[in-house]
């Protein structure tokens, strides 16, 4: 077969052949966009799994992961929340405070962020076991509500008919405390489930159904964070370095009882230093050869910005502000905390919807239900997480006023167009009747009332 002058077959494709995806330069001495660059051998790992164990130890260790954990869990029942729909929702309400509840559910929460997952066990006297379903129409009373991790249940037995939508789903849970209490079968109607971070179905299944550990996805930032303030604080201890300089240190070390000698030398300043805040030592007769002493600073330009950048670096992947993670207020609250404050509100929000609604209102129903004044129209409203200040509610004023004025101004709207507005939400105490340009001569039996 003919050849070409490189001797390779005529025809042959290139031994190897390279397709770049990365553009059409490299730089063989750089190490750049070549085999040898180094970001072409960085693949992704598996994390290490956090145990059990390790999570309880940061937790209680670990003041940034208890934050991270509690925070949130605390946030979705700070406020409260008020039942409508219902005659005299106070008796319940009274009920559901003396019961604890919002307590209860937070810490379902808090240990499903802190282990991946939760159950809570709710004790209802309606007649039947444990095991047995729950009777809703027989309910007499939530006697109490029981919080568990995941660690703590297991699946006893799964709904196993096809026809089934519950298939394959928890039908009874096995709870074993850590208290030494004996284990005991529970149906799960009886139980809420808490959920922790989302996780593909490959790692839920290695879970046994759960999700993972909020701390899971923070853990390499906390350990940076951690380890940044230990060597921020090992660099506060040589803030200052004594440099005690002896002439013929090394012949003196060698002579006898030299070592000795030296270590006696260097106490003595050091004692005379702490006490008089003064150092006398040799000068030598004026020549060089005398003792010399000096204290050398440690510099710490730099520092509180990388400190700075491992904060937001935590901040970041645990989804909370750093004004609230770290308890500190940015000088003058800017723009962009704000923003950031507004988007943790918002995310408590979702939280409250999302997770802790579904087992509120079960809870609400099974007490109503229990009181004997049950309806499905009542609703359950979470009391705001952020309440407007005076100098908030002010300015908001201002700028309805400037709004107005504006459409007053360009004739969009005229005065009892803008005073019946101000009227409809109630903001202030305008008569609507004289609004509309009625004269209010009398009342309904004809007799004149008194101008106002």
């Amino acid at each position: 077969m003919p050849t070409k002058p490189t001797g390779r077959p005529v025809g042959r494709p290139p031994k190897n052949p390279v397709a770049r995806q990365d553009g059409a330069y490299e730089n063989v001495f750089l190490v750049v966009g070549n085999r040898r660059e180094r970001s072409n051998d960085t693949t992704a790992k598996a994390a290490r799994y956090l145990s059990h164990q390790e999570l309880e130890n940061l937790y209680e260790g670990d003041g940034f992961a208890r934050r991270i954990i509690d925070l949130p869990a605390d946030e979705m029942v700070r406020a409260g929340f008020e039942l409508s729909g219902i005659d005299d929702p106070s008796d319940v309400m009274a009920r559901i405070e003396d019961m604890c509840v919002l307590n209860r559910l937070s810490d379902a929460v808090r240990w499903a962020d802190l282990y991946g997952g939760a159950l809570a066990v709710l004790v209802v006297n309606d007649g039947g076991e444990l095991t047995d379903p729950l009777n809703f129409d027989r309910v007499k009373e939530l006697e109490a509500i029981r919080v568990y991790d995941r660690h703590q249940v297991s699946r006893a037995r799964k709904y196993s008919d096809p026809a089934d939508k519950r298939f394959g789903k928890t039908e009874i849970w096995l709870i074993s405390p850590v208290d030494g209490g004996m284990p005991y079968e529970v149906h799960e109607s009886r139980t809420l489930i808490f959920d922790g971070a989302a996780v593909p179905d490959r790692i839920r299944t290695r879970n046994d159904g759960w999700g993972n550990s909020k701390l899971q996805q923070c853990y390499s930032e906390l350990t940076r964070m951690g380890m940044a303030y230990m060597w921020a604080n090992a660099l506060l201890e040589r803030a200052q370095q004594a440099v005690h300089g002896i002439p013929g240190l090394s012949n003196l070390l060698r002579s006898k009882d030299g070592e000795e000698l030296v270590k006696k030398r260097i106490d003595l300043v050091d004692m005379s230093r702490s006490i008089n805040n003064t150092i006398v030592i040799d000068s030598g007769m004026g020549d060089a050869s005398g003792e010399t002493y000096e204290l050398k600073s440690t510099s710490f330009t730099g520092v509180p910005d990388i400190m700075d950048r491992f904060a937001l670096a935590l901040s970041a992947v645990s989804g909370m502000p750093e004004s609230l993670l770290f308890g500190r207020q940015k000088s003058g609250l800017n723009s962009g905390d704000k923003t950031g404050l507004e988007n943790w509100y918002a995310e408590v929000a979702k939280g409250q919807k999302d997770r802790l609604l579904p087992a509120l209102d079960r809870v609400v129903s099974i007490v109503m239900q229990s009181m004997g004044v049950y309806t499905d129209d009542y609703l359950i409203h979470f009391c705001p997480l952020s309440v407007p200040s005076e100098k908030d509610i002010a300015e908001t004023e201002y700028k309805k006023a400037k709004a107005r004025q504006i459409y007053l101004d360009s004739q969009v709207l005229d005065p009892s167009e803008v005073r019946k507005k101000l009227a409809d939400e109630g903001d202030y105490p305008i008569d609507s009747v004289k609004l509309m340009g009625e004269v209010d001569t009398g009342d309904e039996n004809g007799e004149e009332k008194n101008p106002i």
